[in-house]
């Protein structure tokens, strides 16, 4: 004999089939979307996505923020700059740093391209 109160014993049985109910369904749902699948069957019909309940589907739509023409160019001679110091050796690295910092970036960069010859 069971030391458990019979309205708990009803609880974890009703729980117990909702649970079991729950997962076969969503068995049923996952073998629906393979053999759909495998059947060739559009990809959309076929598996639907997860979702939260209670959870919004829809996100706002992020703004590609603008960019001026300067920064294109900056970020343009940056990546120039960059890759002109790779495959220096340290010596040279610090080199072309000091004279980006005296000259700017241009100067660096046909410094660094004269050494890489």
């Amino acid at each position: 004999m069971s030391n458990i109160s019979p309205e708990v014993e009803t609880l974890v049985r009703n729980f117990v089939g909702s649970l079991v109910a729950a997962i076969e369904a969503d068995v049923a749902r996952r073998l629906h979307g393979v053999v759909a699948f495998a059947l060739g069957a559009p990809a959309a019909s076929a598996a639907k996505p997860r979702r939260s309940p209670g959870k919004s589907v829809a996100r706002p739509a992020r703004r590609r923020a603008r960019v001026s023409r300067q920064l294109v160019e900056a970020r343009k001679l940056q990546g120039q700059y960059l890759g002109a110091l790779r495959g220096l050796k340290s010596a040279d690295h610090a080199r072309v740093k000091a004279l980006a910092h005296e000259k700017g970036l241009p100067a660096a960069i046909k410094l660094a391209h004269s050494i890489k010859r």
